[in-house]
């Protein structure tokens, strides 16, 4: 049985569907298997980034008994596999707790369930939270993003969930942004990854797939496998039972297909 990492954040615009569908992609050049899990459902995006317009099989689907939820899980050219939404205005009345009470059986077909919770600090991000066992953080190093960062933590911890740290996006150096040593004072947890503001994101998504298939070897590319490392390396997943040696030449090796 998997775990169950949310990704949240506590404004819109941070960048997180695309650190949740690139972090995926890394795992899964790891050798690990996530599934992405849209929970941001009223509003999903996750599945237009990787070109399902629409999804032909979705949450909303599994709740109607229209199908199963092995159907419902999309596979993509990257190795992302994905459970999305509806975007018909007509599912939006459609109580979303029982999309969350999904989560424990999609934790059982993989190694990390990553959800991408919707953005703000709302019932739908609570709802995330709470199906999960750990909360990672995205955030932008501009003060209002960062502010927001700190709630999003508060409210993780005040749902006794373990915040595994913050993932600084869109940093960019010729930028006055705030510090990354500030950002972690702030938000009081660690910064897990600085990712560049990058072109290479877009164009990479324009083709409807993550960079980290598409151009490994970029600055985010290889700034999303560090990440990817760092998670699946954690102690407090039992992914294998790989030496720290064998670990390091699989995730080298993995940088430089």
């Amino acid at each position: 049985m998997g775990e169950v990492v949310s990704i949240i954040s506590g404004k819109g615009g941070v960048g997180k569907t695309t650190v949740a569908l690139n972090l995926a992609a890394a795992l899964h050049k790891l050798g690990h298997n996530p599934i992405v899990m849209e929970g941001n459902v009223t509003s999903p995006t996750a599945g237009l980034y990787l070109g399902f317009m629409p999804a032909q099989r979705t949450i909303n689907h599994v709740l109607n008994n229209d199908c199963s939820l092995d159907e419902a899980i999309l596979e993509h050219g990257s190795g992302v596999r994905l459970v999305t939404c509806s975007l018909s205005l007509a599912e939006l009345e459609q109580d979303y707790s029982e999309a969350f009470a999904l989560v424990s059986e999609l934790r059982k077909k993989t190694d990390l369930l990553l959800v991408d919770a919707g953005a703000g600090l709302d019932e739908e991000a609570r709802l995330a939270i709470t199906a999960s066992d750990f909360v990672l953080v995205v955030t932008n190093p501009e003060m209002p993003a960062v502010i927001d960062a700190l709630r999003a933590v508060r409210l993780a911890r005040s749902l006794k969930r373990k915040v595994l740290g913050v993932v600084v996006n869109k940093v960019n150096a010729k930028e006055r942004q705030v510090s990354l040593d500030d950002i972690e004072s702030i938000v009081e947890a660690p910064v897990l990854a600085a990712v560049n503001d990058d072109v290479s994101v877009k164009n990479a998504f324009s083709a409807n797939y993550p960079v980290v298939f598409r151009n490994p070897s970029s600055r985010v590319g290889m700034q999303m496998l560090s990440l990817a490392a760092q998670i699946a390396g954690s102690p407090e997943y039992e992914f294998s039972n790989e030496s720290v040696l064998e670990r390091l030449k699989r995730i080298v090796s993995a940088f430089f297909r």
